[in-house]
């Protein structure tokens, strides 16, 4: 007699596959039933009904107890987040004033150096003057970002403290 060697781990492997597609179909066929869809959905829409009115009773509590609720903090982001924009159109028109200032700076320089007349360097003296303005408010805008980046730390912060409660 020829003897017949049996691989347990492929036999196992053979039985598992079937087993598991067999599990498949019978999950697929018992999801696909109409009266289960029907099931789910009319039980769902009480349910979203009631997470809503959970959510509108929780931010009205938070507002009794002066807490930020998470449409708060959004609102509050986003508002940073224009604010930041806002300040960087406001870099960007400033350093082409200041370019501009440089280039009327260096015409006017040209036409002192070819006259002697005093407006020349009255323009120039004004000019430089708006060049200090123009830096100082340069140093501000540096400052407003810093400020709003430490803001948008600390609401991240809540943020996150607010999910963990």
């Amino acid at each position: 007699m020829a003897q017949v060697t049996i691989d347990f781990y492929e036999l196992l492997k053979k039985g598992g596959n079937l087993l598991q597609y067999r599990l498949n179909n019978r999950i697929k066929n018992s999801l696909n039933q109409i009266s289960v869809i029907d099931f789910t959905s009319t039980k769902t829409n009480p349910l979203t009904n009631k997470l809503d009115q959970i959510q509108s009773y929780s931010e009205q509590l938070s507002n009794y107890i002066n807490l930020p609720t998470k449409t708060d903090l959004a609102n509050a982001t986003q508002l940073i987040l224009q604010s930041e924009e806002k300040i960087d159109n406001l870099d960007d028109q400033l350093f082409e004033l200041t370019t501009m200032m440089k280039e009327v700076k260096q015409l006017m320089e040209q036409l002192s150096l070819n006259s002697t007349d005093d407006y020349s360097l009255q323009l120039t003296n004004k000019i430089t003057e708006q060049e200090q303005r123009i830096s100082i408010l340069q140093n501000e805008l540096v400052q407003a970002k810093q400020q709003l980046a430490s803001q948008k730390e600390e609401f991240s912060h809540s943020t996150i403290s607010n999910q963990a409660i």
